[in-house]
This record gives C-alpha cells, sequence and structure tokens, in this order.
C-alpha cells in the first residue's frame, strides 16, 4: 500500500473510531443520569408503549442514518448519529436495575478488550472477506428469527443461552469484517469526497457491534 494511501486509510479509521467512541460516551452519560431518575425509569420499565414508542424511533432513526448519509451534511449526520446514540443511552438504562454497577464496568471493559482485538485483525488480514461477509449476514438473518422464536417461546433457557454465545460469536466476527471493510472503503475514497458520510456510516456500523456484544456479554452474567 503507497504511503500516501496507507495515511488516508489510518486518518479514516483513526475519525470512525473518534466518533463511535463520542457516541459511547453520550450513551453512557444519558443511561446513568436516567438510573437516577425513578420517575423515568418506572416509565421505561412499566409504560410499554413509551418502550415501544423509543424502540421505533431508534429504528427509523438507524434506516433513515442509513439511506440519506451520503445526501447529509456531515455535521447533520453526525448529530442525527447522536441522537441516536443518546436514544440507546435512555433505553439501556434500565440494565442497572437488573446487573450490579460492578458486573456492568466489568462487562463494558471485556466487550472493549473483545472489540479492539477484533478491529485489530479486521485491520490486519489482507484477503478478500466478501465470502465471510455474506455468511455473516445470513448468520445475522437466522440470529435475528432465533431471537423471535425466543420471544415466542420464552420458558427455554437452553435457547436462551445458544442464542447468547452464538450472539457473541456472530458480533465478535461482525466486528473483524466491518474493519476490514471499512479499510478496503477507505483506499477506494478519492481524496475527500464522501468521506464525512463513510465516517458516519463506519462509526454507526462499528457502535451497533459494541453495543451488542456488550448486551450479549451482560446477558451471560447474569444470575
Amino acid at each position: 500500500v503507497p504511503a500516501a494511501s496507507q495515511v488516508r486509510v489510518n486518518r479514516f479509521l483513526a475519525l470512525v473510531y473518534l466518533v463511535m467512541a463520542a457516541g459511547m460516551a453520550i450513551t453512557a452519560l444519558v443511561s446513568t443520569s436516567v438510573s437516577t431518575n425513578p420517575a423515568l425509569m418506572k416509565r421505561i420499565l412499566f409504560d410499554p408503549w413509551f418502550t415501544f414508542g423509543l424502540f421505533l424511533i431508534q429504528i427509523l432513526v438507524v434506516v433513515w442514518l442509513s439511506a440519506a448519509v451520503m445526501r447529509l451534511s456531515p455535521v447533520a449526520a453526525l448529530l442525527l448519529f447522536l441522537f441516536y446514540s443518546a436514544l440507546t443511552g435512555l433505553s439501556l438504562s434500565a440494565i442497572f436495575i437488573y446487573y450490579s454497577q460492578s458486573t456492568i464496568a466489568y462487562t463494558f471493559w471485556v466487550t472493549a478488550g473483545m472489540f479492539l482485538f477484533g478491529s485489530i485483525v479486521g485491520f490486519f488480514i489482507k484477503g478478500d472477506m466478501s465470502g465471510v461477509g455474506r455468511f455473516l449476514m445470513l448468520a445475522l438473518l437466522g440470529w435475528l428469527f432465533g431471537w423471535i422464536f425466543v420471544w415466542i417461546f420464552p420458558r427455554s433457557p437452553g435457547l436462551n443461552q445458544l442464542m447468547n454465545f452464538s450472539g457473541i460469536l456472530l458480533f465478535a466476527g461482525l466486528t473483524v469484517w466491518d474493519t476490514n471493510r471499512l479499510k478496503k472503503l477507505s483506499t477506494q475514497l478519492e481524496g475527500k469526497q464522501g468521506m464525512g458520510g463513510l465516517v458516519i456510516i463506519g462509526a454507526l456500523t462499528l457502535y451497533l457491534d459494541f453495543i451488542n456484544l456488550f448486551l450479549l456479554l451482560l446477558r451471560t452474567s447474569r444470575r
């Protein structure tokens, strides 16, 4: 890889991880702040319409951001991503009811270690991972279908654990693939055209990998 191209790749990935880290910080700040507000916590836990509305808004923001990110200005796309991060923090605040702060902190650092390892592996893999990507996308669809089955038939502890551990492997693999894919995308950029949109969508992709990995690891720690 030419030196100029390598610098461009490194700069692009640094921006992606910086934006992702900003989103993670906002999620953490919002979730910890909301966890100290009993009235809002009750609403999140016991008002199904509020919870469903929150979930629906999150889905709509992700779909809209993914579809329109290249047409939005970088600032608008960044604000939309940070808004989504805040919404995620609001919905994740309930974990402070079910888990101790020490368990949450320990799980976060384990997740960070796994995510960092996956990112490093993805960065240094030089071969074509398109076949792996197709497999992971099919596995993700199957995994999501499995969760629908678990939701319909909730009294299946063995199946729950299987879904948790298979999900951990899946999102660890997605972290490797997404990092590798973003590295390849950055080498195809001409100058800075489209850079802002790709930075945001890359940050969103890795943010979702991290959050899902964190929640699945947290579920395995529940007694």
